[in-house]
Parts: C-alpha cells; sequence; structure tokens
C-alpha cells in the first residue's frame, strides 16, 4: 500500500445542534501508533466513530488504504475498535467472546483457524488461563485484555482505541500499554489511540494529535511538539508538569515579566517586529532555574505547594505573573511558603499572542529542535 492509511478530510459533525466536530483534518501512516490527546468533550470519541463508519457525518471524508470509505458501512472498512466500557458478551466465555467476529458471516474463518488465533493471540495478552473463563468472573484488567484480544484476532487494516485503559488503576495501565507496542512490533499493526492521558499518550504512540474543540490543533512527535507549541492550549497538555506561562508586556527591545521579572530581549525570540501590549512567555519547566531571591534578571516567587514523590519533589511557585510547577533538581531542598526567584535559561522561552494563545516566536525553536 502507498500513501497514509487513514486520511480524514474536513469532517464535520454535531448532536442536536452541537457540534463535536469543526472540520477535523487529520494523516495517519500505515504501521503507525498515533494518539489523539484531548480533554473530555474535545472530539476524541467522534473521531473514533466516525472513522468506523458507526456515526453519519454532516460532512467531510474518510479515506482508509487509499479508498474512500465514507459512504460504506462499518462491516465494509475492516476496522476493530476497542471501546473504554468492554462491551463484552456476558453469556458467552472468554473464548467465545474473542472468537465472535470471526465466526460472524463477514468474517468466518475455519474452526481450526479460530483456535489458532486465540491461542496466539491468549499467548501474547498473557489470558490463556482465562479462555474458559465466564467474562462476569473476571477483573476490569482481565476484561480489557479479552476486549483486546477480541478486536486482535481480526487482524483488521485499523485498530482504533478509544481511551481502553482509562478505567484501570495505574499499574494495569502501564502494563497494557506495553503490551499494545509489542502488539504493534509483532503485527506491525496501525492503530489510533484516543485518551485524555499525556503519560498513556507518549508511552504508546509514536505521533501525538492535540485536539480540541473538534479540530486538530497540532500533530507531530513529541519532539516535534516541544520544540514547536503551536499554542497555549497545546502547552497546557503536555508535559508533566506541563509548559508554564508567564504575564507579560514589551519593554523596548524586551520582553518583560510582571511583577518587574525577567527581562528578555526580543531577539532571543526571532523574526518578530515591534510589538506592545500584554503578551505570554512560555516555557517547559525543565528549562527553568530556580535560584536565590537576591539573583540578577529574575523573577521572584514564593513556594505555595510541595509534592513529594520518592527520590524527587515537585513545587508550585506563585508569583506577580501567575504560577507554575516544576520538579526539583536532586538535593535541591524547598519548604512551603520559601521566597525564591526563577530564571528562563537563554533561548529556552516561547512566546504567544494573549489573546489568541498562538505562538508568535519562530526561529530559536527551529535551532532547539
Amino acid at each position: 500500500m502507498t500513501g497514509p492509511m487513514l486520511k480524514l478530510e474536513g469532517l464535520r459533525k454535531s448532536y442536536r445542534g452541537k457540534p463535536a466536530l469543526r472540520g477535523l483534518d487529520l494523516t495517519i501512516a500505515d504501521n503507525e501508533i498515533f494518539a489523539l490527546l484531548g480533554p473530555t468533550g474535545a472530539g476524541k470519541s467522534s473521531t473514533l466513530l466516525a472513522t468506523a463508519g458507526l456515526i453519519s457525518l454532516d460532512s467531510g471524508r474518510v479515506h482508509l488504504g487509499g479508498r474512500d470509505v465514507t459512504d460504506i458501512d462499518p462491516a465494509g472498512r475492516d476496522v476493530a475498535i476497542v471501546f473504554e466500557g468492554f462491551n463484552l458478551l456476558p453469556v458467552l466465555d472468554v473464548k467465545d467472546n474473542i472468537a465472535f467476529a470471526l465466526r460472524s458471516p463477514t468474517f468466518r474463518e475455519s474452526e481450526d483457524e479460530i483456535k489458532a488465533r486465540i491461542g496466539r493471540t491468549a499467548e501474547l495478552l498473557r489470558i490463556s488461563h482465562l479462555l474458559d473463563r465466564d467474562v462476569d468472573t473476571l477483573s476490569g484488567g482481565e476484561r480489557q485484555r479479552v476486549a483486546i484480544a477480541r478486536a486482535l484476532v481480526r487482524r483488521p487494516k485499523l485498530f482504533l482505541l478509544d481511551e481502553p485503559l482509562s478505567a484501570l488503576d495505574l499499574k494495569l495501565r502501564e502494563g497494557l500499554r506495553a503490551e499494545l507496542r509489542q502488539i504493534h512490533r509483532q503485527y506491525r499493526s496501525t492503530m489510533f489511540y484516543a485518551t485524555h492521558d499525556y503519560h498513556g499518550a507518549i508511552a504508546v504512540a509514536d505521533r501525538i494529535g492535540i485536539v480540541d474543540g473538534g479540530v486538530v490543533l497540532q500533530a507531530g512527535t513529541i519532539a516535534e511538539i516541544y520544540a514547536r507549541p503551536a499554542n497555549v492550549f497545546v502547552g497546557k497538555l503536555i508535559g508533566s508538569p506541563a509548559m508554564a506561562f508567564f504575564e507579560a508586556h514589551v519593554d523596548g527591545d524586551a520582553v518583560r515579566i510582571t511583577g518587574n521579572g525577567q527581562r528578555i530581549p526580543l531577539a532571543d525570540f526571532g523574526g518578530l517586529g515591534p510589538r506592545t501590549g500584554t503578551v505570554l512567555v512560555g516555557a517547559w519547566p525543565e528549562d527553568i532555574e530556580v535560584v536565590s531571591p537576591a539573583t540578577a534578571n529574575t523573577s521572584e516567587g514564593r513556594i505555595y505547594a510541595v509534592d513529594n514523590r520518592g527520590f524527587e519533589r515537585a513545587v508550585q511557585i506563585n508569583g506577580a505573573y501567575g504560577a507554575f510547577r516544576k520538579v526539583l533538581p536532586h538535593g535541591v531542598e524547598m519548604k512551603q511558603n520559601d521566597a525564591c526567584a526563577f530564571r528562563i535559561l537563554d533561548g529556552a522561552a516561547f512566546l504567544f499572542d494573549a489573546a489568541s494563545g498562538n505562538r508568535l516566536s519562530q526561529a530559536h525553536t527551529e535551532e532547539r529542535a
């Protein structure tokens, strides 16, 4: 096959007059794991349902494997979808739940082939010992593995995973993320993974798309997004902790952070003409240095909260500019209500328009990519 596995063009969908998709465009390559990351109500589930053909679109086109499938029913699209809610059939045991699609008129296989596929898939997902169990006797993690196995035995062109791990505890989520990567390596399958969990997205995906308001705001590898965040929303959704934002204003040939804070030359932002008024300075917490209050050309702050994380600790720093969170370097001790100061490292700051939230700076981010 040449070209992308999935191409979505101008998808629009409203429910009772409320838009869920607003001209969404997206391309996913063959043999890629792509994560669609966004908050509740951003349009993630509607995008997957439209891809599967489970909702009718108001407008837009869906291309799968180089073929326009917009007007083709779900059975003709050769996709498998896994929902958060498992959707297992309680009247069937585990092996018959997994085999269900393979015994349908559309995907019917011989019983010998069904048995072989169930065996291989169950071994891969480590559920061989569960095959004769009733599904209502399984734990949540076991049920999710069975749901994934039921999709996997189909060997479709595209796997659609809609928040498949969000109801599970942390250890189960981490384990199943590793299983999904293993499935991808073994079968070279294409996966489209929708989630609100940043850690889950970067653990599983080759590329990430940030979605909000029914449109994809930015798509790329995590390194590309870190190097060139498109807007404030992307910065707030990416990272752990997320990007820090500071109110600031243009002060001659520099940008000054609110509260007589750090002064950053406009030249550091690259290629900007004269600007006036309020702007936002953004920086990844890893590029912010916490220093003593007496340090020159810094912004003042105070430790509002301390979050112990075992060998490391994160702090929330408040000031006239707003607030941000940062993981402290090992050995740095700070207590709640301590005075401090911080500075953004040279060449590490981004400039955003305060009204639209769009990134204004260009050149230095290209150099850091």
